[in-house]
């Protein structure tokens, strides 16, 4: 069994019958990169609103390029007290979550395809329009279960939590995971800001996505 909180029902939640082919199945490379591959156009841009320790902000090459701008541009992650997940949660919710539920799964990040969540149809990354599938979301999560431990904590409709065991700490590092977390969840431009303020997420040890 897994456990999750959440503010929806457990009698609300459907099982999947169909989780969607995955994008990075149909092409042989990582979700992660794939999604950074089809917006690197967009994610290039945002280093036009980066405020360099020292300079003016520089236009970036290519995602290697973004990184190393961004890590200049990123305050030191030591400046930013840690956020418990309860308070994460209080700052985009105006109550707490009222459910516990518990799935039958040894494998944790697959609970977007079992569940059918998050919803993203807004962000349509890949050719023709296609939204993510839930079995992408599901591809997503375990390449971060795999490198630093991330754990669903918290899922709904258009949102997800995730505890992290061992996030990373080098500031290249940091800024690399930034711009996937960017490529995944575009809309966190939103409720966190620009890609400097995701930066100043990945070091945590909970990383909160939610889309439009």
């Amino acid at each position: 069994m897994w456990p999750f909180i959440t503010h929806t029902s457990p009698t609300e939640w459907e099982w999947a019958d169909a989780p969607g082919e995955s994008h990075d199945e149909k092409h042989g490379q990582s979700i992660i990169d794939r999604l950074m591959e089809l917006q690197a156009n967009e994610l290039l841009t945002e280093a036009e609103w980066f405020k360099p320790s020292q300079g003016h902000p520089s236009p970036a090459r290519d995602l290697e390029d973004l990184a190393r701008l961004l890590t200049d541009a990123t305050p030191v992650a030591e400046t930013r007290a840690p956020r418990s997940a309860e308070s994460l949660l209080g700052a985009f919710f105006a109550e707490p979550p009222e459910w516990i539920c518990l799935v039958p799964t040894e494998d944790p990040p697959s609970l977007p395809e079992l569940l059918d969540a998050p919803d993203t149809p807004n962000h349509t990354p890949f050719p023709g329009g296609e939204a993510l599938s839930y079995r992408d979301h599901a591809n997503v999560l375990r390449e971060w279960h795999n490198r630093y431990g991330a754990e669903i904590c918290y899922l709904d409709t258009h949102e997800v939590l995730l505890s992290v065991e061992h996030p990373p700490a080098a500031p290249s590092e940091t800024a690399r995971v930034a711009i996937e977390h960017y490529a995944y969840c575009p809309d966190l431009d939103q409720v966190i800001g620009g890609l400097p303020e995701v930066a100043l997420q990945v070091p945590t040890r909970t990383w909160f996505f939610w889309w439009d």
